[in-house]
């Protein structure tokens, strides 16, 4: 472990990325030709150099750190601590590990903080004082519909976490459910501006990429801008992470992508695509153009999502379930056109906790791979899901319209993601049925045809 963990000052920026393998809170240690101990680097110090202009085949001899924590065996093992450097002012917010040293300076191990306060205070060994610690998660585009759920619960798991956004569609949403979070850091800004980037992804550790113009009609409105904000600017991101090592890299892309099966076989990732939209041709451009990227420093993982439904912070009204919802309840009718159409279907809690799942999984079981996240129970057509909602809002009166205004039919498997994260969707389209009745009953949604909660005319 030690030999894996070690690292010359003479040996490049190149080769400590490969010796730290992403892992997050390791370090490496500097030693000299007797072993002993010189300094420390982490993936962070790599990262911030390369950013201050130093390049990958640069030697680390200018910057790893040199005043180090460190701990001398003996005196750990008497519980006495006097030569060795271990105290609050030597442990910085990075300092996740701490190398064990001889009387000759030489590193005999390196262990967990944690574990040598346990032992200094006489503590049993325990899974709180040897936790992991956590990633700091980037979220770009994560004042949205999906990523305000998923930022809130990464907070309430303790990760650190930051959201990139240009609040295109509710400038409050920040100052309303963030404000003094814990842990919480908000940039305001584009994600298509090359500056804006390079001062988002310093100190982060994995980025979740949400940012885009979602759906087929928006999209079909402003392809340039479509063109800008879902393809260039997921580009030039990843080659970002790409160059500064960031291997953990989440891509939400959509079933969409799949288009229009009619031979109504259950899909999985390797299934054909058929796009019948711009929005879906751009997400199949982006998921080629990032695993073509691919490299010992930068491993993606894609997701298609399948139609996301259920209450979020940024609420949205033209998702299938949700708009269905706000009819039967404010006009007492759900439309439904054609009704045959299938479609994959996950709440957005589950969507969350699918990506959550990613971040924490080992990079050899998800990176470089395309996933289905979906509830594999809710392959549902259009009329089953009008009748799910018709079920809770009794009072609608359901009208089938025959004519079709959208092709798109397919059904998906997930079980792939399961089979690598242990991940399975949970929540059914009558918990979120209910939980938008609630909010609409005691009017936390007091005018759902603002178009804040729609993404096509925030865009107009």
């Amino acid at each position: 472990m030690l030999k894996s963990s070690s690292i010359t000052e003479n040996s490049t920026i190149k080769i400590a990325f490969q010796r730290l393998h992403g892992e997050h809170g390791k370090i490496l240690v500097v030693i000299n030709k007797k072993k002993s101990l010189l300094g420390v680097v982490s993936a962070g110090d790599l990262r911030r150099a390369i950013l201050a202009g130093f390049n990958l085949n640069d030697k680390i001899k200018k910057i790893y750190n040199r005043d180090v924590t460190y701990v001398f065996q003996d005196e750990l093992e008497k519980k006495k601590l006097k030569k060795s450097n271990f105290g609050s002012g030597s442990l910085g917010d990075s300092a996740f590990y701490v190398p064990v040293l001889n009387n000759n300076k030489q590193v005999k191990e390196i262990i967990p903080v944690e574990r040598v306060v346990a032992t200094l205070e006489n503590m049993p060994l325990t899974k709180d004082n040897t936790k992991k610690k956590l990633p700091k998660v980037l979220i770009v585009g994560g004042a949205g519909f999906i990523g305000t759920v998923l930022a809130s619960k990464l907070l309430e798991k303790n990760y650190h976490v930051t959201i990139l956004d240009k609040l295109i569609y509710d400038n409050k949403i920040i100052q309303k459910n963030f404000k003094n979070k814990k842990n919480f850091n908000f940039i305001f800004g584009d994600v298509c501006d090359l500056n804006v980037q390079i001062k988002a992804i310093k100190e982060i550790d994995a980025v979740v990429y949400l940012s885009e113009i979602v759906g087929d009609p928006a999209c079909s409105a402003k392809p340039e801008d479509a063109l800008k904000t879902n393809y260039l600017s997921v580009l030039s991101f990843a080659n970002l992470c790409s160059h500064l090592a960031i291997d953990k890299f989440i891509y939400t892309s959509s079933c969409s992508v799949y288009g229009l099966d009619k031979n109504n076989k259950l899909l999985n990732e390797k299934s054909n695509l058929n796009p019948v939209s711009h929005y879906a041709r751009i997400k199949i451009m982006s998921e080629k153009a990032l695993l073509t990227s691919a490299n010992n420093n930068f491993t993606p993982t894609i997701i298609r999502l399948g139609t996301v439904f259920g209450p979020s912070k940024r609420m949205r009204f033209d998702l299938v379930v949700n708009t269905m919802s706000k009819f039967a309840y404010f006009d007492n009718k759900i439309d439904v056109h054609g009704g045959n159409q299938w479609r994959p279907n996950i709440h957005v809690e589950d969507v969350s906790d699918g990506i959550i799942s990613i971040i924490k999984a080992k990079n050899k079981n998800v990176g470089n791979q395309i996933f289905n996240l979906s509830n594999d129970k809710l392959n549902l057509q259009i009329i089953q899901i009008a009748k799910k909602v018709k079920s809770v809002f009794k009072n609608a009166k359901l009208n089938v319209i025959e004519t079709s205004i959208d092709p798109r039919n397919y059904k998906v498997t997930s079980k792939k993601i399961k089979n690598k994260t242990g991940f399975v969707a949970k929540k059914s389209i009558e918990n979120a049925l209910k939980e938008i009745n609630h909010m609409f009953k005691f009017k936390k949604i007091k005018n759902p045809d603002n178009k804040i909660y729609n993404n096509l005319l925030s865009l107009k």
